[in-house]
């Protein structure tokens, strides 16, 4: 081969290891392009990792708070519920709480000292199987089976049952389904009150408040009968102290002319003239007094026997009666009666009539004389009744004695006319109608009757 064959092999040789280093070099570019590339891929990734380990990081803080979140909540629920439950065992009831099975949750002590069972024998047996089955109340059931379910609450549910341990109880239940989460399962709350003593109690109280009214209705009867008849032996003494009287006056005249000894005279004036007539005097003076006070036991005892008729009453009309049945002491004494518009109440329109005409009459009898009369009668309708005031500027009543002014045969002033009873009257109508009455007065400046009648 010849020096020219031989440079010319060696260049095609080098354009042929050129071209090859090209073709090298452009994969070694592409090499390092796709490197590039998975470089940049791997540094997102990366990012992306650390993303990924930051939001992970953050649902863990989330989580542990979570956790801590619903422990707080379970130590609240725990901590509440201990607390429900040392209040409930503070009350004074049996109390049970049933799942909708109504198998036994939870009881307090009363229960199980009320009915002499243990919590090993009653928590999550069905209630129908304490004590031996004991529990087996027909009503019961039909209370928790049938009754409970249509409402959320049943109130004072009477149920009369034989325990074998603690033998007859009538007990008032109250059912009431407490509120749960939604999903978790129904819970029923049954408290339990021994009303046996009461009922007891209730019925003993009846037969004595029956046989008091009989007693008192036969009180009545006797006082009727003992008022009315003792009035008869009155007239005929007040009527023969009128015959002696007469019959005095008629010896007085035969002996005056009589002939005898003037010192037998003298003495037999002295006993016709004075003794006698001061006896028949304190015979009429009693006789009068006794009849005034048989007459107020006559309307004491048809006060309590007679049938009360409540209605609506019109009480300008009725005022104005009572006021004119007063008139003519009113116009002789100057008396200044104003009365204000008056509201309408309910009562038995004789009696309180005869209340209010007890209470101007007393207003009248008791003016101070130092002063003209004045008598205020106002009224104000009350959200459950009516407020009547009747007031005076009289004599008014020492604070001492206030307090016996309801009472009967009770006089403020002895030398005025009655016997103690109108003010008692006022008392007890004002008591039938279930209303009450109240004294406010002061010595020298006035009285005043606050009553008050409700609807």
């Amino acid at each position: 081969m010849t020096k020219k064959e031989t440079t010319k092999s060696e260049l095609e040789n080098l354009r042929s290891l050129v071209a090859e280093l090209e073709t090298i070099e452009q994969q070694h570019k592409k090499t390092e392009n796709e490197l590039k590339a998975a470089n940049q891929q791997l540094d997102a990734s990366l990012q992306q990792l650390k993303a990924a380990e930051q939001q992970l990081k953050a649902y863990n803080e989330q989580l542990q708070a979570s956790e801590q979140e619903i422990k707080a909540k379970e130590a609240m629920a725990q901590a509440a519920r201990e607390f429900a439950e040392n209040i409930i065992d503070t009350i004074r009831h049996p109390l049970l709480v049933l799942d909708e099975n109504l198998h036994v949750v939870s009881a307090n002590r009363f229960f199980y000292a009320t009915f002499n069972v243990e919590e090993k024998e009653t928590t999550g047996k069905k209630l129908y199987e304490l004590g031996n089955y004991q529990w087996n109340i027909p009503q019961l059931k039909n209370l928790l089976k049938n009754i409970l379910p249509q409402q959320t609450a049943v109130e004072d549910f009477e149920v009369k049952h034989h325990f074998e341990n603690i033998g007859k109880k009538i007990m008032l239940l109250n059912a009431r389904e407490l509120m749960q989460e939604e999903g978790k399962k129904r819970l029923i709350l049954l408290a339990i009150e021994d009303i046996t003593h009461r009922r007891t109690a209730e019925k003993e109280m009846q037969r004595l408040n029956t046989e008091l009214q009989q007693k008192a209705d036969e009180l009545q009867q006797i006082l009727y009968i003992t008022t009315h008849d003792l009035r008869s032996p009155l007239v005929n003494i007040e009527g023969f102290s009128k015959e002696m009287q007469n019959s005095v006056s008629e010896l007085n005249e035969m002996l005056r002319d009589a002939p005898v000894d003037k010192n037998l005279k003298s003495d037999l004036f002295r006993i016709m003239d004075e003794e006698i007539p001061e006896a028949i005097h304190f015979i009429t003076l009693s006789t009068s007094k006794m009849d005034n006070l048989l007459k107020g036991l006559l309307t004491l005892s048809r006060l309590g026997r007679q049938k009360f008729s409540f209605q609506k009453l019109n009480m300008n009309r009725l005022i104005k009666q009572a006021i004119d049945t007063f008139k003519f002491e009113i116009d002789q004494s100057e008396v200044k009666i104003e009365v204000d518009n008056l509201p309408s109440c309910t009562g038995d329109e004789l009696q309180i009539n005869q209340l209010f005409s007890n209470l101007i009459g007393n207003a009248l009898k008791f003016l101070d004389p130092e002063r003209k009369g004045e008598i205020n009668i106002s009224g104000q309708k009350q959200e459950n009744g009516c407020t009547f005031i009747v007031e005076d500027n009289g004599i008014g009543i020492s604070e001492v004695y206030q307090h016996k002014v309801f009472n009967l045969f009770e006089k403020l002033d002895p030398k005025k006319p009655g016997i103690g009873l109108g003010m008692n009257i006022v008392k007890q109508i004002v008591e039938k109608h279930n209303g009450t009455v109240q004294l406010d007065s002061v010595l020298g400046k006035g009285t005043k009757f606050i009553i008050f009648i409700p609807d």
